[in-house]
């Protein structure tokens, strides 16, 4: 259906195209504007969010590594995050490979979903 009303568009009697370049132009301005809100925007407003999140990463926070590990912040750097995985066991990671901050069940749920 898209494409009878593209080519109705495009097409004059004659079976040649119509307007030439500039009226193929004016049809890929709307695609362009709906690529940006359907891909686009959102993927900068998740990348936002998850920017927001890394820099609030705080000693405490019980987190989720982009592996699923599952631990808690023990020391905070600008670059680096210690996290425990237990009595013994610290492994210092780099702030993007922290995935969620896990505040409750069912944000461990959501997390786990999501990745």
């Amino acid at each position: 259906m898209l494409t009878e009303l593209f080519s109705t568009l495009l097409v004059a009697d004659g079976g040649a195209p119509a307007g030439g370049m500039g009226t193929q132009f004016l049809i890929l301005i709307p695609l362009f504007g709906l690529m940006y809100f359907l891909i686009i925007r959102p993927q900068k407003n998740r990348q936002k969010q998850i920017q927001e999140m890394l820099n609030s990463l705080k000693v405490g926070d019980k987190v989720m590594t982009n592996g699923g590990a599952l631990g808690v912040i023990t020391k905070v750097s600008e670059q680096i995050v210690r996290v425990s995985f237990g009595e013994r066991l610290e492994i210092d990671f780099v702030r993007s490979a922290i995935a969620n901050v896990i505040t409750d069940e069912n944000s461990l749920k959501e997390a786990a979903e999501n990745k």
